[in-house]
């Protein structure tokens, strides 16, 4: 069963109703009375779990693990990105390079070690400089 509304007078100062009116953008509101009526209900919770901490805490929770989720979502897709220009540059330089099996391992290891010792950071430059030197 749905509950419905009922009229009820209240008094607020003229700051408040401002701040409700400049704020109800922000607070998803369609009107006054839906601000008012989402505030109380937010403060009955407050009250109702006794330290504002602990109503706090999950509402503070939830949000960070929304934006690691969404972070976490960025960072794949950035990363799918660029394994398919990687991909397509390997594919490319397959095509025009012949390398014995035994030279490609060998590559892979001194590369992996370079990364490890780099932490990951490569430029042409250092590339260009052990290749020279």
């Amino acid at each position: 069963m749905k509950e419905t509304k009922k009229k009820t007078a209240i008094y607020l100062y003229p700051s408040q109703v401002e701040e409700i009116k400049s704020l109800m953008d922000q607070a998803n509101a369609k009107s006054q009375s839906e601000f008012v009526s989402d505030a109380i209900r937010f403060y009955i919770g407050y009250l109702q779990q006794g330290k504002n901490v602990d109503y706090l805490a999950p509402i503070i929770a939830q949000a960070i693990k929304e934006e690691i989720r969404s972070t976490e979502k960025n960072i794949s897709q950035i990363l799918f990105k660029l394994a398919v220009e990687a991909a397509m540059l390997a594919e490319l330089q397959a095509s025009q390079i012949r390398v014995p099996q035994d030279q490609m391992e060998q590559l892979r290891r001194m590369c992996s070690r370079i990364v490890a010792e780099n932490n990951g950071i490569i430029t042409l430059e250092k590339a260009i400089k052990h290749q020279q030197g």
